[in-house]
């Protein structure tokens, strides 16, 4: 059974605190190619989860740690970051489906997760909750320069030899312009 999987005659009225880690390559199957190059994670993933529950009913608060390490968007060096998420949801049994009634959802549906039978795994929830903290921006710090258009100097590094050669052919007409 895994770590983040539980019956709910496991977890008892008073309550149940787990502390759980994940491998780096935990998130792979969630991931495409592309989004592997984005990130990786350098350290397994630090999980704790405090589950209690009334009735068919859980709550779970969860905390969740990782260190990762990005490729910055502007210059493409590689830099360490924190991910962290604090996090609370209630868990329900699926509603069976009726197919000749409308279901509506209320707001309180959209902070709940479902759960089939009486086994319910966190898995799903904790790897989105950890996606969700990703930025939607990676750099590398806030002032990076990036990366010369024409030779692919990292202008972070030093300076290059293109900015004073070349002015970009459109903007030439505004050169004859004086002020």
């Amino acid at each position: 059974r895994s770590a983040l999987k539980f019956r709910l005659e496991d977890i008892p009225w008073e309550g149940r605190e787990v502390e759980s880690e994940q491998e780096p390559g935990w998130l792979d199957e969630r991931l495409s190619q592309e989004e592997r190059k984005f990130f990786r994670l350098l350290a397994p993933v630090r999980i704790h989860l405090k589950l209690s529950r009334s009735g068919s009913t859980v709550m779970a608060e969860i905390r969740i740690r990782a260190e990762a390490e990005f490729s910055c968007d502007r210059c493409l060096d590689r830099f360490p970051s924190v991910l962290s998420s604090a996090y609370k949801t209630t868990l329900k049994p699926k509603p069976q489906p009726s197919y000749d009634q409308e279901v509506e959802l209320g707001q309180d549906d959209l902070e709940t997760e479902f759960y089939e039978k009486d086994e319910i795994d966190l898995t799903p929830i904790l790897q989105d909750q950890l996606l969700l903290t990703l930025p939607p921006k990676s750099l590398c710090r806030e002032d990076c320069r990036g990366l010369c258009q024409r030779c692919g100097q990292n202008l972070n590094r030093g300076t290059c030899q293109c900015a004073d050669q070349e002015i970009d052919p459109r903007l030439k007409p505004l050169k004859k312009i004086r002020v």
